[in-house]
């Protein structure tokens, strides 16, 4: 067991996990997204449609930053931006077939990882985690 792991408390745990996760992910991904981009497309997904400014606040980083993924993600064909009915001004981001493709393609090893780990913890701990991580406590 990492003795950095033991010091920490639970936010520090989370997010370490959270990190290393993502970066599994990201890192069996042929077209070499980031773990922004790969987080960007996950909430797409479950979500379908947001504005820069809802994903910006759905995943805790600056709307420039959030608008610097987006760009990059759109030159590549992830997403697409698309009106808003009766709003010049603002555009919506969708996925394309490229980025339902890439989540489709994460979701894989998302499960594969899930496996492995319920394999090392047992399948109740993780249904637990699972569980508890569901709660209303945020």
């Amino acid at each position: 067991m990492n003795k950095q792991l033991q010091k920490m408390n639970l936010i520090d745990l989370l997010s370490e996990k959270h990190l290393a996760l993502r970066k599994i992910v990201t890192n069996k991904d042929p077209d070499q997204i980031n773990k922004t981009e790969s987080h960007i497309l996950a909430v797409l997904e479950a979500r379908e449609m947001l504005s820069i400014s809802e994903i910006s606040r759905i995943i805790h980083i600056s709307r420039q930053g959030t608008h610097k993924s987006i760009q990059g993600m759109l030159s590549r064909g992830y997403v697409e931006a698309v009106e808003v009915e009766g709003n010049q001004r603002d555009k919506n981001i969708v996925l394309t077939p490229k980025g339902i493709e890439c989540n489709n393609r994460m979701m894989i090893t998302k499960i594969e990882l899930e496996q492995q780990i319920a394999a090392k913890l047992g399948v109740t701990n993780v249904e637990l985690l699972k569980s508890l991580l569901k709660e209303d406590w945020l």
